[in-house]
């Protein structure tokens, strides 16, 4: 479905009815806006692991200006702040009362931006494998953060620099994701990324927009604080991409928050750790907080 959306075509789409029969009445069950990442991606990878939860709400998917099925706007109209505004807009266009907002990575950048934009449009944020900053992270803990280095060998780690330094072009994008993507999962779960790739296709020339100008400017670490909504904040054990310590900072700025660890997950973890995702998601929205 598409909606005409700050002069682009946003598509969107839906799994689960809003209403449900349970013992004869009628009752709402929650929405979850889900945003994915990238940027440059599409919402395709997301689906096996948040279709999990259409038996407990209504998801609704988008994709992001220039990105999967939505229009192409001049890419300068494609910022984070804008992205935000868009999916706002949608809320309202659609009537949707308090939704819930999924951000996977970047596109937990959006729902950050999201809430400070537009805080009385939402009722809560599930912020999975994102950051709060691309920029080096301090962490108080000093605990140890995973790293490609880790586990990869050099020539691996000379694709991703590739990718990572801005050189982003059809050829060397596809060997990013036949050298590193497999590392994007937990060691066990290397042969997830393959196929949950397969779902979406990815838009080259936004995904180097991303990388070169949206991206080093990206900070929200000053602003975290005044995101006063519950916030669940979900990270995998093995994420280098978000690692750990990124998620402990939006857990220590946020009031209302919450950080779960998956133990067996990389940067994928709604499908690496499925049924685990799954359980933390339903108590989130069975209480409409974070719990102790």
């Amino acid at each position: 479905m598409q909606a005409t959306i700050n002069d682009t075509d946003i598509f969107f789409d839906v799994e689960g009815s809003k209403l449900r029969k349970i013992e004869g009445q009628m009752f709402e069950v929650p929405t979850i806006i889900a945003l994915h990442g990238g940027l440059g991606f599409d919402h395709g990878y997301l689906r096996d692991g948040l279709g999990r939860l259409q038996d407990i709400a209504q998801i609704i998917y988008v994709d992001l200006r220039c990105q999967g099925r939505s229009g192409r706007p001049p890419l300068e109209t494609a910022t984070l702040e804008q992205m935000a505004d868009d999916v706002a807009e949608l809320i309202s266009m659609l009537g949707i009362r308090m939704p819930y907002i999924f951000g996977h990575s970047a596109g937990g950048f959006v729902a950050m931006h999201l809430a400070l934009r537009h805080p009385g449009s939402v009722a809560g944020l599930i912020l999975t494998g994102t950051s709060p900053t691309v920029a080096p992270i301090r962490d108080e803990a000093n605990e140890p953060t995973p790293a490609l280095a880790d586990r990869a060998l050099p020539k691996t780690i000379a694709v991703a620099a590739r990718i990572f330094s801005g050189d982003i072009s059809a050829e060397s994008v596809t060997e990013f994701f036949e050298e590193v993507g497999p590392y994007y999962a937990a060691p066990g779960n290397m042969g997830l990324t393959a196929i949950l790739l397969r779902a979406t296709s990815p838009n080259i020339d936004m995904m180097k927009h991303f990388m070169t100008k949206l991206a080093p400017q990206y900070n929200l670490t000053s602003q975290l604080h005044l995101i006063t909504i519950p916030t669940l904040v979900l990270v995998g054990a093995y994420d280098w991409v978000c690692p750990p310590r990124a998620s402990r900072v939006i857990a220590r700025s946020i009031s209302q928050s919450k950080m779960i660890l998956f133990d067996n997950s990389g940067h994928f973890l709604f499908s690496e750790e499925p049924e685990k995702f799954r359980g933390v998601v339903a108590d989130f929205l069975a209480h409409g907080a974070v719990l102790p």
